[in-house]
């Protein structure tokens, strides 16, 4: 039950001369994506509708589809080069598409790499597939998954929305999505854990000797929006003061309380804050946090902005007064934008 974004590619081969305003061909799409949906589903329920509805010689369809791979508590913190997203192209066909080794199967891949799109480089199901769902098909998530340690209270409360959906929660596709989605839920309960810093003191040198602008870079986080219950995603980038040979804070330090405070029902500006505040007194005082974050909430709902990101800062000590080191600090920062990717 958590969004996936979707790029439709669709090709036909027109009856006669009959030819199809492209607002129509999104708006079929658009029609099917709006509800809970299996990628192999959406393709055939796309060809299936403009076959119907056109009546052309053949349609073919390819989703684009990224998935958001969601860490649990316990990966994240062992496995420091998590994928975000996973990628995944599925494809439906009509008429002259129905066989897919037909040559005109080849021409419209060979238009859509013109898109950039790289077929031999992303992932495509198959029926080795079974699940298409990253969480779901990781050895890791199946190994982590207790039924026992959910929550039946809960579980029957998502059962609950799902047939206020409209849908049968005891659909083949739907046993165990309650469950599941509990689960997922439950890494962001309000646990009483301990940020353990275990008496750290950074060595950030003499106070009377010149201090220079240290950063660290693009520390990845994941956190779930308390506004609507969907998660948001992005990197972390902190600079602090520091003299000439003294020793950095480890980046595997400041790479947990952004996970610890990542792991909560959050808000971006509270998040940033929060990260700010803690390594404040590790780091004698003068610290700058900038997060960049992208919000499935602004893609699944609302404006619907596809690559929108949003950066929030936070600074304290001579950061706040010193505009020289701030700008030096934001020079620092990479020009890569955090997006749905």
């Amino acid at each position: 039950m958590l969004p996936f974004q979707v790029k439709c590619h669709v090709g036909y081969v027109p009856s006669g001369q009959r030819v199809v305003g492209l607002s129509k061909l999104s708006r079929v799409a658009d029609v099917f994506a709006k509800r809970l949906q299996d990628p192999q589903r959406l393709a055939n329920e796309v060809c299936s509708a403009l076959q119907h509805g056109i009546k052309p010689a053949g349609v073919a369809v390819v989703l684009q589809c990224l998935h958001v791979h969601f860490p649990n508590l316990e990966s994240v913190f062992l496995d420091s080069n998590h994928q975000g997203w996973v990628e995944l192209l599925v494809s439906a066909g009509s008429g002259v598409f129905e066989n897919k080794n037909a040559n005109i199967w080849a021409d419209f891949w060979s238009l859509l790499r013109f898109r950039g799109i790289n077929v031999e480089k992303t992932r495509v199901r198959d029926k080795q597939n079974h699940h298409w769902c990253p969480s779901r098909s990781s050895a890791g998530a199946i190994a982590t998954f207790k039924m026992e340690s959910v929550n039946p209270g809960m579980v029957t409360a998502v059962a609950s929305i799902l047939r206020s959906l409209g849908e049968d929660p005891l659909r083949k596709e739907l046993v165990g999505t309650p469950a599941r989605f509990v689960k997922w839920l439950m890494n962001f309960q309000n646990s009483n854990f301990d940020m353990k810093l275990n008496g750290f003191v950074s060595d950030n040198g003499d106070n009377f000797k010149e201090k220079h602008v240290h950063s660290e870079l693009n520390l990845s986080f994941w956190s779930q929006c308390e506004h609507h219950l969907l998660p948001f995603y992005g990197v972390v980038h902190m600079g602090y003061m520091c003299t000439e040979g003294s020793n950095p804070i480890g980046k595997s330090l400041l790479q947990s309380i952004v996970r610890f405070y990542g792991f909560k029902l959050q808000v971006q500006e509270r998040l940033t804050r929060q990260i700010a505040e803690t390594i404040s007194p590790l780091l004698g005082g003068d610290v700058i946090v900038v997060v960049e974050a992208s919000h499935t909430c602004m893609i699944s709902r609302g404006i619907e902005k596809f690559g929108s990101s949003t950066a929030t800062i936070a600074v304290l000590g001579r950061f706040s007064t010193d505009p020289a080191a701030r700008a030096k600090f934001m020079q620092s920062i990479p020009n890569t934008a955090v997006s749905g990717r």
